[in-house]
């Protein structure tokens, strides 16, 4: 029967709550990003506290850790000459990022397969330069 004014006035309260929820959406964003951010800031905590465990644990017992990056020193990025690093010196599983003597990725060593990236384009699209350190 009053079904026309009752749904006009529930309009018109919504209405008049619109100025305190429509401020109340970039603050919801906002605080779902702070957060995720928390939340990647404790995993990375849990990460650098688990690999210092490792990291004891392999000085205590005497073990070399493995590296995963490859610097070779005497060659420059070159389309025309292909490094061929050594790939007996690492285990099927591993997977070592290959770089040149400036820091630029030039491939990766994976499956025991030495894969250049002027052969296969997408290989170093991922990997991020390593600075280059210097002597003296």
């Amino acid at each position: 029967m009053y079904k026309k004014q009752l749904y006009l006035a529930l309009a018109g309260v919504l209405v008049c709550f619109l100025p305190v929820i429509i401020p109340l959406i970039p603050k919801l964003r906002a605080y779902a990003e702070a957060e995720r951010l928390k939340a990647t800031e404790g995993l990375e905590r849990s990460r650098i506290e688990e690999r210092a465990k490792t990291s004891n644990a392999l000085y205590e017992a005497g073990v070399m850790p493995t590296t995963r990056k490859l610097r070779i020193t005497n060659y420059f990025d070159s389309s025309k000459r292909n490094p061929r690093p050594d790939t007996t010196l690492y285990l099927d599983d591993e997977i070592i990022d290959v770089f040149d003597a400036t820091g630029r990725c030039i491939g990766r060593i994976e499956e025991g397969i030495w894969k250049w990236k002027h052969k296969d384009k997408e290989i170093c699209i991922s990997v991020q330069n390593i600075k280059q350190s210097r002597r003296k």
